[in-house]
């Protein structure tokens, strides 16, 4: 099968096109770039007021002579730590949090206040009260 000189031609001419075309395009993006305003300005940073939030940690023993209170504010962080010489479950019924504690590993709560309010934290199994969180309304 021979190749005529003429057709060799002409996919040259072909392929020249497509090359000319395609450096057009190239071309026209260059210069849409380059008349496109851009909004250089930056944008300005939302700043949201955080209501001042303390952390409460409080360490309590499940066999206190009475209960102990615990003040604290909705908003605030607790951090409790109930620890006991037995097996049990501390909850606070009100809050809707429970957690398992023995003598070796205390019952830790981390949570943070919502409602106000007077919530018992209990021994379950004891049917016992051992605190009293006494959450006021965020000042």
């Amino acid at each position: 099968m021979r190749v005529s000189a003429r057709s060799c031609d002409y996919s040259r001419q072909v392929l020249r096109r497509i090359l000319w075309f395609v450096v057009g395009l190239l071309a026209l993006a260059v210069v849409a770039a380059a008349i496109i305003p851009r909004d250089d300005t930056p944008e300005p940073t939302p700043t949201l007021s955080t209501p001042e939030r303390t952390t409460v940690k409080v360490d309590i023993a499940a066999s206190p002579q009475r209960p102990r209170t615990i003040p604290a504010h909705v908003g605030d962080h607790l951090l409790l730590t109930v620890e006991s010489d037995g097996i049990d479950t501390v909850t606070i019924p009100a809050l809707d949090e429970t957690r398992p504690v023995s003598s070796t590993t205390p019952a830790q709560f981390d949570t943070l206040l919502s409602q106000s309010g007077r919530f018992d934290i209990r021994m379950q199994d004891a049917n016992k009260v051992v605190g009293v969180l006494d959450v006021k309304p965020a000042s």
